[in-house]
């Protein structure tokens, strides 16, 4: 629909939602020196206004220069906006909570993702016109406007918080950057896993186009359901503990993506692997802001740029190992 109302090809229309995926790139990047120059709470209310303008401006501006802008602009906010939603619960939280609640964040997501598409598809079906799939994201970031303008948030611009050792770059512990990479490495290896496996689930084991859509689909249910369980976990067992083991079970999972024979069998190692790994990034998150007392909001930033930089070269990366290796290698 967008390629017809903008009388560009469909691969042109598709490619424009790089400029989404690109912002939130950038936006993670930014994170990492904003909260130094803004209060937080200023940050969040500045990030929802320029989003409801850039949806707005997808209305009622009928260019695909301004939709392909907007989608920039919306995307370097969303980016920014993730950073600050984890810096709000570092403030807010201790260790165990901490975890918690973040997993609960992940939680949200995965079930906004689910309403979001439904409620689009609704809307699109009822002949309301493509832009109109926006609405949601319009009436979510209102949401986020008004409860952020009533909300109090916690101080990160104090002159105690500037003094503090998180806040200075060369004080962390090199455990900090360990991490980072760890998440970057971790990110690499999970959207190369999803990316790939429908491709092999057609080429390897004879499954058609639609169900190698619903082995992915399995994956992220796995991952919802996995959250909900991590969510209750962190209260009992250590947050070291709790990682070893869900990455030594992932590990020893990823295995039955490439020695399974079928693709019901692939469907089920994905849904078992998506139990593993559902809380795993948000717990590696938890820890690296524990490795300081008071983690700063440059630090939190700091570890999620990481991930979206992990995210944002996985498909180069796996690419260039199918292009040398073949698709097997990708999933290995």
């Amino acid at each position: 629909p967008i390629a017809e109302a903008f009388a560009v090809s469909v691969t042109t229309a598709t490619a424009s939602f790089t400029y989404l995926t690109s912002g939130v790139f950038v936006g993670t990047l930014l994170a990492v020196f904003v909260f130094d120059y803004f209060r937080l709470k200023s940050v969040v209310l500045g990030g929802a206004v320029l989003i409801l303008l850039a949806i707005f401006s997808i209305y009622s501006v009928p260019s695909f220069t301004v939709f392909s802008v907007s989608l920039a602009v919306i995307g370097v906010c969303c980016g920014i906006e993730l950073s600050a939603a984890a810096v709000v619960i570092s403030k807010l939280f201790e260790a165990r909570l901490r975890a918690s609640m973040l997993l609960l964040t992940d939680s949200f997501y995965s079930i906004a993702g689910v309403v979001s598409t439904s409620v689009a598809g609704m809307l699109l079906a009822s002949g309301l016109g493509w832009p109109s799939a926006y609405a949601v994201a319009f009436s979510a970031t209102a949401a986020v406007l008004v409860i952020a303008a009533t909300a109090r948030y916690p101080d990160t611009k104090s002159a105690t918080a500037a003094a503090s050792p998180a806040a200075d770059v060369s004080a962390w512990p090199a455990s900090v950057h360990i991490i980072g990479l760890a998440m970057l490495i971790y990110l690499v290896g999970f959207v190369s896993l999803y990316s790939w496996v429908p491709n092999y689930a057609q080429e390897f084991l004879g499954a058609d186009v639609e169900y190698s859509g619903t082995i992915v689909s399995r994956f992220f249910l796995g991952m919802f359901i996995g959250q909900l369980i991590m969510f209750f976990m962190v209260f009992r067992v250590s947050l070291r503990l709790l990682m070893i083991v869900c990455l030594l079970f992932a590990a020893s999972l990823t295995t039955a993506l490439w020695l399974v024979g079928t693709a019901t069998q692939q469907a089920t190692a994905m849904l078992c692997l998506g139990l593993a790994t559902g809380g795993v990034f948000k717990i590696v998150l938890t820890y690296g802001t524990l490795q300081v007392d008071d983690p700063s909001p440059r630090m939190v930033s700091y570890l999620i740029f990481y991930a979206g930089l992990g995210t944002s070269i996985a498909p180069f990366v796996s690419a260039a190992v199918v292009d040398g290796f073949g698709m097997t290698a990708a999933l290995q």
